[in-house]
């Protein structure tokens, strides 16, 4: 049907004038972003004024048709086609009027790229049909476009759209079924809307639980998965967790429809969340995990995959026994390992820890194979931790000058200490101490209160004559263990952002979300097993009959300080 015949048809149906025609075709026109023809525009115009519009010739459709690429906020009365890629649950929720909705999504694939589809109330019903399942090909009709929270276009379908089912008058060679090959981890972006990915799992997380915004319980763990590029954390949410039961660490398996985001602690990195239409499938073949050769240490801080470097012990911490949430005793070994670049921690646990604690020497040159870099908000550095298939080897090697590791918390001026320790068992009084010690046991809570900007003590406990503004801070309780005893500490306000590397209203948006369980876990598995310098005023606790200690300076002991350290005990013998 050509455009005249359009024109005349709309004009013996509706009364309009050309004119009001033409400016429904302009601003038709102007709201597709000029993505549509001026056919296209009047055959649209006539279905939106209930036209009867006998003929759709297969050209006009295709020119009507857009690509996900093509979307842009603002659009209405979009019809899009692509494959099912993925499908999330259905949610309901209560309306201001009292009344019951319903709100449910699925991601669509085409050749250009993916977009959520969101449909509302009725139209979320076609979620549960038989037929609307992975890889199926739907049609979109009468779609509109909003921004989502992370300002990103999706499209809603609500009561004048609908979602077709295998639509008859569309040419399926142009919308090829989509292909679950694994990403390799190392090549996960944001930029993926859903993805799949094979690797071994190396860590398996305890079920945490969480209370949500309407007071209804939700659950959360997680599995860290490796490949030959990296390594990657995937984190399942509330009826999801159960998906893990069957899951042990060890094995290599293939996760499909997952939804990468920004990592909440490393700015570095990316993570993967499950829903409701991810699949775990067990793989026989374990991945090859072969490490990049990296030829000097600095340029490991840049890195997040897979890699071997060598390099010169240039020190060695203590083997220490730590206790894990689960109440397990485990062994820990840290060292650091320089070159003329830099310098980086590495940590041991458990029978890598026991079995290299009585080999390595500071100056023994080393071979890290096969180890994996990760990022620490404490030290703001990444630090290298061993996988199952890490390997150490002690080699031959001399560097002339080589870096040394300097303390993440040195000292801010007016932070002094006098290295005069008091042994943890010997505190017996609310004086001022100077200890020196290893952080022994994990965290499972961070305290946020309101407190007054004067005293800063807690708005109910504030006796200021003019209280000031409230404002949020923090507290964060350690066992610090030294030899002779354990004590526990106390980091508060600044202190306690300092050593967690968040502040507190940032820490304060994350709690009643499930992401606050998943930072507290994770800084505290970063903090375990630090060796820190600390200044405090000691503190008789009734609850615990014992001594603790309120925080006013740390630092991190490194080679330097202990190399300071033992100067200062020689010249002492010396003046004997």
């Amino acid at each position: 049907m050509k455009i005249d015949n359009y024109i005349k048809r709309i004009i013996e149906d509706t009364g309009l004038s050309k004119k009001e025609i033409q400016d429904l075709v302009d601003e038709k026109k102007e709201e597709l972003k000029g993505l549509i023809s001026e056919e296209g525009a009047l055959f649209i115009i006539a279905k939106e004024l209930g036209v009867d519009i006998k003929s759709e010739d297969s050209e006009l459709l295709d020119d009507i048709e857009l690509n996900v690429s093509d979307i842009k906020l603002g659009m209405k009365n979009i019809i899009l086609i692509g494959r099912v890629k993925a499908i999330y649950k259905i949610h309901t929720f209560k309306r201001k009027d009292g009344n019951e909705g319903k709100v449910g999504s699925f991601l669509l694939h085409d050749t250009t790229g993916d977009i959520r589809i969101v449909l509302w109330d009725d139209k979320a019903e076609i979620l549960t049909h038989d037929d609307f399942d992975l890889n199926e090909l739907v049609k979109v009709v009468n779609g509109y476009v909003k921004e989502n929270n992370f300002s990103n276009p999706e499209i809603h379908v609500g009561r004048l759209g609908k979602i077709e089912l295998n639509p008859k008058d569309v040419d399926y060679a142009k919308y090829p079924k989509i292909s679950q090959e694994p990403t390799e981890i190392g090549n996960v972006n944001l930029s993926h809307k859903a993805i799949s990915v094979e690797g071994k799992i190396i860590r398996k997380s305890t079920v945490n639980t969480f209370e949500k915004k309407d007071g209804s319980q939700g659950k959360v763990a997680s599995i860290q998965l490796i490949d030959s590029t990296g390594s990657i954390r995937v984190t399942f949410w509330n009826e999801n967790v159960k998906k893990l039961n069957q899951l042990d660490v060890g094995q290599t398996v293939k996760l499909t429809n997952l939804s990468p985001r920004q990592s909440n602690m490393d700015p570095q990195a990316i993570e993967l969340n499950a829903n409701f239409s991810t699949k775990i499938k067990a793989v026989d073949q374990e991945p090859e995990i072969s490490g990049k050769e990296v030829k000097d240490i600095k340029s490991l801080q840049n890195m997040n995959e897979i890699v071997s470097f060598k390099g010169v012990i240039s020190s060695v911490d203590n083997l220490k026994e730590v206790t894990l949430k689960s109440g397990d005793k485990v062994a820990l070994l840290t060292f650091n390992v320089s070159d003329e670049t830099d310098a980086i921690r590495v940590t041991l646990w458990r029978e890598f820890a026991e079995k290299y604690s009585e080999v390595l020497e500071v100056n023994q040159g080393v071979v890290l194979k096969n180890v994996l870099p990760r990022f620490s908000t404490f030290s703001n550095r990444t630090e290298i931790s061993f996988i199952p298939s890490s390997e150490l080897e002690l080699i031959d090697l001399k560097i002339s000058d080589i870096k040394e590791l300097e303390s993440p918390t040195a000292p801010k001026g007016e932070r002094k200490f006098t290295r005069s320790y008091t042994k943890i068992s010997e505190i017996d009084s609310s004086d001022i101490y100077e200890i020196k010690g290893v952080i022994v046991k994990l965290f499972n809570n961070i305290t946020i209160y309101e407190a007054c900007s004067n005293c800063y003590k807690k708005i109910d406990n504030c006796t200021c004559q003019e209280p000031g503004e409230p404002e949020k801070r923090m507290i964060l309780n350690m066992i610090i263990d030294d030899g002779t005893g354990t004590i526990r500490t106390t980091f508060i306000g600044e202190q306690a952002e300092e050593i967690l590397g968040i502040k507190t209203k940032d820490l304060a948006q994350l709690v009643n979300t499930p992401e606050y369980e998943t930072f507290v876990e994770n800084v505290s598995q970063t903090l375990l097993g630090k060796d820190l310098m600390i200044r405090g005023k000691g503190k008789y606790s009734e609850f615990s009959s014992s001594y603790e200690l309120n925080v006013y300076e740390f630092k991190e002991l490194t080679s330097k300080d202990i190399n300071v350290e033992l100067e200062n005990t020689i010249n002492k013998i010396e003046q004997l």
